[in-house]
């Protein structure tokens, strides 16, 4: 159930901005970019882990504030976890997140951005050991984990036919998502993603 309404809350925000875009109610001066991508990730302070991969989706929008310039906002999903020694299965956290920053571009050909994001952890998957104990599967996901967290994200990208973005962007968690205070759990992954942008 929780999965569904997320997936509806997305699809109805990115509707919302869509028709915002094409018919003038949200912003005059934007576009949009529809993005999707893969993403390596990892949780620092987990120990035994390694990275994992996920993928990625986002709906974003450039509003310009000159030739340069544009914040850069919207919202995107990301598949983010880790692999941990001993597990079958790795520890996936499925996160809704709207970043927020400014976006440098220049000569139509290359593009910079830099800024903050504010992600969700409302429900995911624990890893499933080798001996397993059915014990852990009685606790709730959000029991261990906080709703909310924020990161820095930096990136760079290339433009492509003036509509077709390809970017490398780097997240950095700088909130500790775990309940247990003993625990100091932060989400960093990297996205190389292909947008197509309408601009």
């Amino acid at each position: 159930m929780k999965k569904l309404l997320l997936i509806l809350t997305f699809t109805l925000f990115i509707s919302y901005q869509s028709y915002a875009q094409f018919y003038g109610y949200f912003c005059y001066d934007c576009y949009t970019s529809i993005e999707v991508g893969g993403i390596s990730s990892n949780i620092s302070g987990l120990e035994n882990s390694s990275a994992k991969t996920g993928f990625y989706i986002g709906f974003l929008v450039y509003n310009e504030i000159s030739d340069s310039f544009s914040l850069r906002y919207g919202t995107t999903y990301n598949n983010i976890g880790a692999k941990i020694d001993g597990y079958e299965e790795p520890l996936v956290i499925h996160s809704i997140n709207f970043p927020l920053g400014l976006h440098y571009i220049k000569d139509y050909k290359y593009q910079a951005f830099v800024g903050g994001e504010l992600g969700t952890n409302y429900f995911g998957k624990y890893p499933l050991s080798n001996n397993s104990d059915p014990f852990y599967d009685t606790f709730e996901f959000s029991d261990n984990f906080t709703s909310f967290d924020a990161s820095i994200y930096f990136g760079v990208g290339y433009i492509i036919a003036e509509v077709i973005d390809i970017n490398l962007k780097y997240n950095l968690g700088v909130t500790n998502i775990s309940k247990n205070l003993e625990e100091d759990l932060k989400k960093n992954w990297l996205t190389l993603s292909v947008g197509y942008s309408f601009r």
